[in-house]
């Protein structure tokens, strides 16, 4: 038998997958090294936070941004109001108070304001609102300082600071919050040094993971009721809001609610009105988001969604990562697991055969990096090909495929082809494959399909068939089969980058990384958009650039201020040992201390960041 054959029946033997992982090895290097270091809390990049001084808001849990480049802690506070009862200050509100008080006890430069010992001499009454009930709660506290926000043009913005308790995961630190309209962010609150510092280490590349450890394991479909009305409920491991369906939708500016009509699964309907959180901006017009009380298992969970038409849907609600990532993680293989009391999907993770995997991964097949998908329509994994063809030689039929990495180069394979699978229309061909995961390889049967064309990168979709235990989808993150113990880094550290070696600020709260760039010369070359642009910083290094465009952002600005484009290119990025190639966008940096700051892009790659320590990872000036 030639070695060809050999192998080819070994692929038929092996049908079943081999055992995945000994005992919580994947828990224990991805989950359980990240939940305390060196004492300390370790954060993702959004977590719920609890304000227990706040009875109104008492078990309300309200989503934070976590920011290892905010010197502040801010929450969204309305209607801010300070009073005065120095005569310095007689016959003067609003911005006119402020700056007055800014200017007297010189809160640019000193700590007078902070440091005066009767601080009920100024006071400051402010609403906060419940985003379940829409309950206004109006507070009034002594002002502790002003934070003095450096802005995007020349001067500073003034913001009023109180002390207020937040607590996240039950690490409760008394801190300094700023007071700020934050209506259009998408989370209420902005946590920063003030609460991190000798507190929390924050690894970007989680969401929501101290929320975790509560969360269910739920089906991949599943049944719930809002209100008595059941409904179906359906899973987007793509989309980030989840989505209600609506009709009759009819909004109140004025009280700022919204009413519509809720159809079950049963044609059971009934009229609700909620508070509208906030309005998301589509291309076809705004949508409300609301907090919707979803019961599955025996718990109610407050579920953000917008409202809108789901009548040619089964489902009436679609469930998207960010309540995904709030709340639950999803076994692939199963549905309606809410029949009964939902299990801890930590219980679940922890078990030897249970393989965890994010909704967006690389998986080495034959030897080639594929992007990675789970799916919960089919049962063979399948691989999307660019082109695939049969033919039949002296050792049988044989199928020939071509396949585009995520490097972008392709390949041509050919293997014996072990059956065919008819889904719908399509005749889908079936061989044999190896498959690395993170501790062994695996012998696996794997559908092909070139349907749709495929001429971009090849894709391949897992199915619960892929091994013998449970798949449980983990959105909080991407990439989880390439997590290990991460590495400590501070807040500042020394980086490497085209032969220059210069201190970079590590800033959990940017989506992606920014780097100093004046001469900035965009030309086309060959139809692409490309950019020449000068580095400069104050060690000495000055280096020009020449690079393709990958995109332009719009920045969001300040209240006040025009909003900005920038154009992000990919640079390659030395921190210590770790090295990527990242996407950097380009701006004027002048005004800031560091001339690059490393965003989530970057930090997603195991690193947890210190708020109160530097060069942890390197040593200054090497």
């Amino acid at each position: 038998m030639s070695s060809r054959l050999f192998f080819a029946a070994l692929l038929a033997l092996i049908s079943t997958s081999l055992p995945v992982h000994a005992a919580n090895t994947q828990f224990e290097q991805v989950f359980a090294s990240r939940q305390t270091v060196e004492k300390k809390i370790v954060l993702g990049r959004i977590e719920f936070v609890t304000l227990p001084g706040i009875t109104e808001l008492s078990g309300i849990a309200l989503p934070a941004k976590i920011d290892t480049g905010a010197d502040s802690t801010s929450i969204h506070a309305t209607n801010i109001k300070i009073t005065a009862t120095d005569p310095e200050f007689d016959g003067l509100s609003g911005e006119a108070l402020l700056n007055a008080i800014a200017s007297h006890y010189d809160a640019l430069n000193t700590t007078a304001l902070r440091d005066r010992d009767d601080k009920t001499n100024i006071m400051v009454t402010f609403d906060l609102t419940n985003p379940i009930d829409g309950d206004t709660i109006t507070l009034t506290k002594p002002l502790f300082r002003l934070a003095m926000i450096k802005s995007r043009g020349d001067g500073h913005l003034a913001r009023p600071v109180i002390k207020l308790k937040l607590d996240i995961a039950g690490t409760t630190v008394d801190t300094e919050v700023n007071l700020a309209n934050r209506s259009r962010f998408s989370y209420p609150i902005l946590v920063g040094k003030t609460f991190l510092k000798q507190t929390a280490w924050v690894d970007a590349g989680f969401n929501y993971l101290q929320a975790q450890h509560n969360a269910k394991l739920i089906g991949s479909k599943e049944q719930a009721k809002i209100n008595d009305i059941p409904v179906n409920v359906s899973i987007s491991f793509k989309n980030r809001y989840s989505i209600l369906h609506a009709k009759k939708v009819k909004i109140d500016k004025h009280k700022q609610t919204v009413t519509f009509q809720l159809t079950g699964r049963n044609k059971q309907s009934q009229s609700l009105t909620l508070p509208i959180d906030r309005m998301l901006t589509f291309k076809d017009g705004q949508r409300p988001l609301v907090y919707v009380p979803v019961t599955m298992g025996n718990h109610t969970y407050p579920i953000q969604a917008y409202l809108r038409d789901r009548s040619k849907y089964s489902s009436q609600l679609r469930l998207g990562t960010e309540a995904l990532s709030q709340h639950f993680m999803v076994h692939l293989g199963k549905q309606n697991l809410s029949e009964k009391p939902l299990e801890l999907a930590i219980s679940a993770a922890k078990e030897k055969s249970t393989l965890q995997i994010s909704a967006q991964e690389n998986l080495t097949i034959d030897g080639s990096q594929y992007q990675a998908i789970p799916s919960t329509t089919i049962k063979t994994p399948l691989l999307n090909v660019n082109r695939i063809d049969e033919k039949r030689n002296e050792f049988g039929e044989q199928v020939s495929y071509r396949t585009t990495d995520i490097h972008g180069r392709v390949k041509n394979i050919e293997k014996p082809l072990k059956h065919k699978l008819r889904i719908g229309k399509e005749i889908r061909p079936v061989v044999g494959a190896e498959i690395k995961l993170p501790d062994n390889l695996l012998l696996k049967d794997i559908a092909l399909s070139a349907e749709h064309e495929h001429t971009g990168y090849s894709e391949f979709e897992i199915s619960p068939e892929l091994i013998p235990g449970k798949i449980i989808i983990n959105t909080r993150t991407t990439y989880l089969l390439e997590k290990t113990k991460p590495v400590k880094a501070g807040y500042i550290e020394q980086v490497k980058l085209a032969g220059m070696s210069f201190p970079a600020k590590l800033d959990t709260g940017a989506d992606i990384s920014s780097i100093h760039a004046t001469d900035i010369k965009p030309f086309d070359k060959d139809g692409e958009k490309w950019v020449t642009f000068t580095y400069r910083n104050t060690q000495g290094d000055t280096h020009t650039f020449t690079k393709k465009v990958l995109k332009e952002m719009r920045i969001k600005a300040r209240e006040g201020e025009a909003s900005k484009v920038r154009l992000v290119v990919p640079l390659t990025v030395q921190l210590g040992k770790l090295k990527y190639e990242v996407a950097v966008n380009l701006r004027d940096r002048s005004r800031f201390k560091y001339s690059m700051i490393l965003g989530q892009n970057f930090l997603q790659h195991n690193i947890i960041v210190s708020s109160d320590k530097q060069y942890i990872l390197t040593q200054s000036g090497r």
